[in-house]
């Protein structure tokens, strides 16, 4: 009798699993919305609610690309990021229609603290209809050749040979810094259903920088052969095409460079262009918008 007993509870603990995860289903994907006009992917939400979906090549693929070192503040940062990224894969339903995967490119400990979801980059081999996280961990030797200034790890991971294998699969890349935080208004403009026009490359801008600073920049670029739009006060945050991601980041850390070498410290005459902080990559930027605002 206690056999049976047991046997009967446990049937009615599975019944109950059943109905909880029907429940849920219906929750989340109301299938009973404009199934004609939807597409059939189902967005992820938690693996044992997922639906494996019927590829449909009209979806947008797009990539969050970002960096994080190996600072206990920037695997803290990191999870906000994730979070919002989680977030915006059950805003249904455009999250059916723009497929928005995450890559981290991490020093350690960062690789080994990031959420369990996140797979070995290796493992993105074709684009898949349901949103992933995926991770790479960066060489030493690209964390050493940029030691007299980390920050800019964050934009030279870009022209690994990783980085290249994996991105062209995508329409869209946007390259953020650990501290961002995502929104559905990133899949409304992937989608062009913002009231603001996507164009081929759009920036974020932040203010920073004084007029001493812009007249600097303004007689660097001329020296280095540039042309100068006067723009200023652009940030680190680019929405663009996976080619057009390599080019720039292959000038930004050339600029960089220069910058490094030539326009900062003590030897150079006048006043520092900038603190040894995350604003002197801001500056290799602006450079580098500005020759690209002629070219687009």
């Amino acid at each position: 009798m206690a056999f049976r007993a047991i046997r009967g509870i446990r049937w009615i603990i599975v019944f109950i699993g059943i109905a909880a995860i029907s429940l849920l289903t219906s929750l989340y994907y109301p299938f009973n919305v404009s199934n004609q006009t939807q597409p059939s992917i189902v967005p992820t939400f938690s693996p044992s609610l997922t639906i494996i979906p019927k590829r449909n090549d009209t979806n947008i693929h797009a990539a969050v690309v970002v960096s994080l070192a190996e600072q206990t503040s920037h695997i803290a940062e990191f999870h906000l990021l994730y979070d919002s990224w989680r977030f915006i894969q059950n805003f249904y339903p455009l999250s059916q229609q723009v497929i928005v995967d995450l890559i981290v490119f991490c020093e350690q400990p960062s690789c080994s603290q990031l959420p369990s979801a996140c797979l070995p980059l290796s493992y993105n081999t074709k684009i898949e209809s349901i949103a992933k996280c995926y991770y790479e961990e960066l060489d030493r030797k690209l964390v050493n050749e940029w030691k007299d200034y980390l920050y800019m790890t964050s934009i030279a991971f870009m022209l690994t040979k990783q980085y290249r294998q994996t991105i062209f699969k995508y329409q869209w890349v946007l390259r953020v810094d650990q501290d961002a935080i995502l929104s559905p208004a990133l899949l409304f403009g992937l989608s062009q259903q913002h009231p603001v026009k996507l164009y081929d490359m759009q920036f974020g801008n932040v203010g920073h920088g004084i007029e001493f600073t812009h007249q600097r920049l303004r007689e660097i670029a001329k020296k280095l052969g540039y042309n100068h739009s006067g723009i200023h006060s652009l940030c680190s945050t680019w929405l663009v095409h996976p080619k057009d991601s390599i080019d720039i980041a292959n000038l930004t850390t050339k600029i960089g460079r220069h910058f490094l070498d030539k326009e900062f410290g003590r030897n150079v005459p006048g006043r520092e262009i900038s603190s040894r902080s995350v604003s002197l990559s801001l500056y290799f930027s602006v450079l580098i918008r500005n020759r690209l605002f002629l070219l687009i």
